[in-house]
């Protein structure tokens, strides 16, 4: 773990340097470039023969915006040789890549920030604990996934392909690559729904207001086929992946029915039906205790011709008329066109549920105010909840 506390060491220094010095370091000659380009992962330096231009106030105004990267300004001919230049410029410095990148364009503050977060990270990313705030944090929201275990004799071919499409994306698509071998990255599988054996795979992201998923037609990882796939999705010409477990054939044998993404729209959306859903995970503890009264709730309207009672694992189904954000969830959707949703609110007892269901989906539902603040103490917030329960909890199933 040296390794990591010693990264995160330097990471702060490297921030506490830059909120208590100069936001740039003045670079009086070639030596002093030469110690700062070597100093860090990514460094930029600004060449402005007059330090007091209106473009040199630009870069220092991007250079007090960036906290993690080191800026130094020179105006000193010799510095302006040693790296080839003979106008005004900007040049990010890089341990990784092509290893530089030349500013072009109009040199502003918002036109800097783009190129250095077009630039400062690899093309290609591996997951790891220490790049996930990297990845997490950064400015782009579209991550391309490839899952690539470390094993496979194709291994290096296969992250080539994957790096020569990359190139094409910068700024708009993060690369990405996770061992899928290792112990660390299966529940990033599992949330994917991805099973180790099916790995090489990729996948797409999207981490607006609500993480959306994509799957390429093709299971061909040519870079060819990678940048088809992204420029589709560039284009808005790809659907959301939406995962579904196979519709068991006893799926409706038992009084609580068996929903998967399958079959999910033609049950709850029956015009004839009122549904009652439970959405659950199957790790999840407050799940567990609603059981034995979801199963009474069945039971109670086994033989009732229009209330289904009904159940889906939201970990493994994902279904594009319901985002569920919490465990477990309970929506009701009343018979009729109106393809109505009512989240139940009131108590998780067979009393609350029968009174809910008597009254039409009233006596107990959520207010649209509550929608807000659906996340009650009862319930397993998707993020958040221990991984040693989370995993204890699997290990009991």
């Amino acid at each position: 773990l040296s390794g990591v506390a010693g990264r995160e060491a330097d990471d702060i220094v490297s921030w506490l340097k830059k909120r208590t010095g100069p936001a740039a370091t003045t670079l009086t000659d070639a030596a002093a470039a030469e110690t700062l380009v070597d100093s860090s992962e990514v460094v930029v330096i600004g060449f402005f023969k007059d330090s007091t231009s209106e473009a040199a106030k630009e870069f220092l105004l991007a250079a007090e915006a960036v906290d993690d990267i080191p800026f130094g300004i020179s105006s000193s001919a010799d510095v302006f040789s040693k790296y080839q230049l003979s106008k005004d410029g900007v040049v990010l410095f890089k341990k990784f890549d092509e290893g530089r990148n030349n500013f072009e364009g109009d040199l502003t503050k918002d036109n800097l920030l783009n190129f250095i977060k077009s630039n400062a990270l690899p093309l290609v990313i591996e997951f790891t604990e220490q790049t996930a705030p990297k990845i997490f944090g950064g400015e782009i929201k579209t991550h391309i996934l490839l899952f690539l275990p470390k094993s496979v004799s194709d291994y290096q071919e296969k992250l080539d392909n994957f790096k020569s499409a990359a190139g094409n994306f910068k700024g708009k698509i993060l690369f990405i690559f996770i061992d899928s071998d290792h112990s660390d990255n299966q529940r990033i599988l599992e949330f994917f729904g991805l099973k180790k054996e099916e790995c090489p795979a990729v996948r797409l992201i999207t981490l607006e207001e609500e993480m959306t998923k994509y799957k390429p037609e093709s299971d061909d990882l040519t870079a060819d086929k990678i940048k088809e796939f992204c420029n589709k999705f560039l284009e808005g010409k790809i659907k959301p992946h939406l995962m579904s477990q196979d519709l068991p054939e006893d799926w409706d044998k038992q009084p609580v029915k068996v929903l998967v993404g399958k079959n999910f729209e033609e049950v709850v959306f029956d015009e004839n039906k009122n549904v009652f859903v439970e959405f659950y995970a199957p790790w999840c503890g407050h799940c567990k205790q609603l059981a034995p009264i979801w199963d009474k709730l069945g039971e109670t309207y086994r033989d009732h011709e229009n209330v289904v009672i009904a159940k889906m694992d939201s970990t493994a189904n994902e279904v594009e008329a319901v985002k569920i954000h919490s465990f477990p969830t309970l929506k009701f959707f009343p018979a009729g066109s109106g393809r109505n949703v009512i989240d139940y609110n009131g108590e998780r007892t067979l009393e609350g549920f029968k009174k809910f269901l008597e009254s039409g989906g009233q006596d107990g539902a959520a207010a649209d105010d509550d929608l807000e603040d659906l996340e009650t103490d009862e319930e397993t917030d998707l993020e958040e909840g221990d991984d040693d329960e989370q995993k204890a909890q699997k290990d009991e199933l």
